[in-house]
């Protein structure tokens, strides 16, 4: 034995060495070329542009019909809250079109091109036109953006990576191809936006600030609460080499190089950086960029990007390999890291839609379960986001509702909080998948400490739904909402509000299940003591079951992994007694198929007249439906006049009444419960119709399988891609289906 360990701890030093000799490496070639490629020494093998970067912005804020960016794509990374587009017109080639950064809450564009490029020839004092190149090349990899231009006599090629989560380094390298000494000049320009197009009056640059080498816009303070909101915010543009800053117009500047002397065959690289602080406060933290360190910055996050790429994407069609790759980068341009209320580095539903920059909470538990494939430390980060404001009984608010979580958070404080900001929502909650997210984690790190310090927060969250859902204390428990000034007051609630969180708690929120009619009412849940703990309405959820089932087996599995034994055993328990009630009480035998129950007093019947929903396949995933009640659901309920559609497990079944195929929870397909549907089939046996009906969903959902942006959800007829563009629950379940069933794994 200890001589296995010694050969052990000598192969991990090893290890440890190669990986530091490859940063080092990288660094030293990174100086002077950048972007080397170590793909070919790697697992992976061509991941050029996976998403489709190019645009240009002409106005601080440019959405279509749905609240989508125009832009299909921005390319962000290490959290940061700025980021950048490619051109998509010869007039700004060599620039990076944008930035992008995020108003507290809100993606806008600073500029058309901040950093706009223009190389002058030193002998005529003309400038050259880079649409004129022999070679054009703009493109984008994992870890940046890359521009190059070949002429007979030079080539000029600019990149732009970051180095930290605040910084973007945008590198300009300039070689001289010909056999004489050749003379140069660079020069940049660029100028914010003068306002938004929906605030005439307000003025977006309060000060510009010139340098030696800088450049700062310092925004002017607002707080537009559905547009836009900036306290001391600025941005800031820095030039790493000595040039001649000039202003140009109110708020615009000019920066030239020195004049660039070049050698046959010599390259000279210069560099400047941009980077967004959304207060002083902010900017003070994170001090002055240290350009010593920069390059060695750069080379380690492209060699942690090729880490990913390798331990992710391993075999299957490239193709397929593409497809991770994406939907792993979709991710990571959707991070923020912590600022403003926002505690831990969290992962954000889509930074190219208006409203998705803040944190969710069951986006994130799906969001986790994918980023613990490829980077345990943002899947734990991520959930930890939330539970950063899990309730507990010393909750100045909402004391009664202690273990749960707020539905959804954002950079700015809830005013009811004390803060400024009015989208988080503690109206409801979300469904129960957070120790399933911990414990797929944990599947990866092995992180004890992790279980440890999650554990007892997943069991007060497990509670509150027995203490404040479940209406009957029957141990099945019911949709409902918090207590809030929206609901109305005990003994008057407001049903309609309520009904409406508690479809929003649901997750599904316009689904059919939730429509209002006399049947559907809501029902008030009170301690022992008469104090009003919160809403439930008149409806036992299937999923909602599942989902705790599920749950009490993770909490076992933990409680093992604390040495709690006794407890795993309750748990246990537990699950075997609810299973028996899912099994009997939402199943209907005739049908094939389970259903909510619909309560009245003290009788339930199942919603039958309701149809099926995607919800009915829950039990399967959890593993609670018995072999013979998921054989028949399968053998029933898989063709294409049900939930067998082109696109696989519409949320709700085309046989039923109320489906509506672009209707957003009553007809499209969410990817998340497709793969619940997929996994769930799979545990049943039918792993090769998993496969079957994944590979259908990928090459037909519409831009999947090319550069478009991952969709919130697809018309199950057509495939046509739906909502939110740049979706990061869509793109985790893509990856988790290639890791389940297109991948080598």
């Amino acid at each position: 034995m200890t001589r296995l360990l010694a050969l052990f701890f000598r192969r991990s030093l090893l290890f440890s060495l190669s990986l530091l000799y490859l940063s080092l490496l990288s660094a030293s070639l990174l100086a002077t070329v950048p972007f080397v490629s170590m793909v070919q020494a790697s697992e992976a093998f061509n991941y050029r542009d996976l998403l489709n970067y190019r645009g240009t912005p002409s106005t601080m804020e440019q959405r279509d019909q749905q609240g989508n960016l125009t832009i299909p794509a921005v390319y962000m990374d290490l959290g940061a809250w700025h980021g950048f587009h490619l051109p998509d017109t010869p007039t700004h080639y060599g620039s990076f079109t944008g930035p992008l950064f995020i108003a507290q809450e809100y993606s806008l564009h600073l500029s058309d091109s901040l950093q706009r490029l223009q190389l002058i020839s030193g002998e005529t004092g003309q400038g050259v036109e880079l649409a004129k190149a022999e070679r054009v090349e703009i493109y984008s990899e994992p870890w940046g953006l890359l521009q190059r231009f070949g002429f007979a006599e030079f080539e000029l090629e600019t990149s732009l990576a970051y180095s930290d989560k605040r910084t973007a380094i945008v590198s300009t390298k300039l070689t001289n191809l010909s056999d004489t000494t050749r003379v140069w000049r660079l020069s940049w320009s660029g100028s914010p936006f003068a306002t938004h197009p929906k605030l005439a009056q307000y003025r977006l640059i309060d000060k510009r600030l010139l340098s030696e080498r800088a450049v700062t816009w310092q925004f002017t303070p607002i707080d537009q609460t559905w547009q836009i909101q900036l306290d001391d915010a600025s941005y800031r543009l820095l030039f790493e080499q000595a040039v001649t800053i000039l202003p140009q117009g109110s708020q615009g500047y000019r920066a030239d190089s020195q004049v660039l002397t070049l050698a046959p065959g010599e390259t000279v690289t210069l560099r400047a950086a941009q980077r967004y602080f959304h207060t002083q406060a902010e900017a003070k933290r994170a001090g002055e960029l240290d350009w010593a360190r920069v390059t060695e910055q750069l080379a380690v996050n492209q060699a942690r990007w090729h880490n990913r790429l390798d331990n992710l994407i391993r075999g299957g069609d490239p193709k397929v390999r593409r497809l991770a790759a994406k939907s792993m980068m979709t991710l990571l341009h959707n991070w923020r890291s912590p600022a403003g209320a926002l505690l831990h580095d969290a992962v954000t539903p889509s930074v190219t839609y208006k409203w998705f920059n803040g944190v969710w909470a069951w986006d994130s538990w799906k969001q986790a379960v994918a980023l613990a494939q490829f980077d345990v430390a943002l899947a734990e980060s991520n959930v930890l986001a939330m539970f950063d404001y899990q309730f507990d009984a010393e909750d100045l608010l909402r004391p009664e509702d202690a273990g749960n979580l707020p539905d959804a958070i954002f950079y700015n404080a809830d005013a009811s909080r004390g803060g400024k900001g009015g989208n988080w929502n503690e109206r409801n909650g979300k469904p129960p998948l957070a120790a399933w997210a911990v414990w797929q984690i944990y599947q990866q790190s092995h992180d004890k400490a992790l279980i440890a310090k999650l554990y007892p927060k997943l069991v007060a969250y497990h509670e509150w739904w027995y203490r404040n859902r479940d209406h009957n204390r029957n141990g099945l428990a019911e949709y409902g909402a918090n207590r809030h000034p929206r609901h109305g007051e005990p003994g008057k609630p407001d049903s309609e509000a309520v009904i409406e969180a508690a479809a929003w708690e649901s997750g599904m929120d316009n689904a059919p299940r939730f429509d209002t009619n006399d049947q559907l009412r809501v029902l008030e849940n009170y301690d022992d003591e008469g104090r009003l703990l919160g809403y439930s309405i008149s409806q036992e959820s299937v999923d909602l079951n599942s989902y705790l089932y599920a749950e009490k087996g993770y909490l076992a599995q933990m409680a093992e992994v604390l040495g709690l034994e006794s407890e795993a055993a309750t748990w246990r328990e537990q699950a075997a007694r609810l299973g028996e009630r899912i099994r009997s009480e939402f199943y209907d035998l005739q049908s094939g198929f389970f259903y909510d129950r619909r309560l009245d007093g003290e009788d339930s019947r199942l919603m039958l007249a309701e149809g099926k929903g995607v919800e009915g396949w829950l039990p399967l995933w959890a593993g609670v439906a018995s072999k013979a009640q998921a054989e028949r659901m399968i053998a029933r309920h898989l063709g294409p006049e049900s939930f067998g559609t082109l696109i696989p497990f519409p949320t709700v079944g085309a046989d039923n009444p109320a489906f509506a195929p672009r209707r957003y929870w009553r007809g499209p397909v969410w990817l998340d419960q497709a793969l619940f549907g997929l996994q769930g089939i799979s545990r049943y046996g039918h792993d090769g119709l998993a496969r079957r009906l994944a590979t259908r969903l990928v090459n037909e959902a519409q831009g999947v399988m090319s550069d478009a942006p991952i969709r919130e959800n697809y018309d199950p007829l057509t495939g046509e891609g739906l909502h939110c563009s740049n979706f990061s629950w869509s793109a985790s379940v893509l990856l988790l289906i290639y890791r389940g069933w297109l991948g080598g794994d």
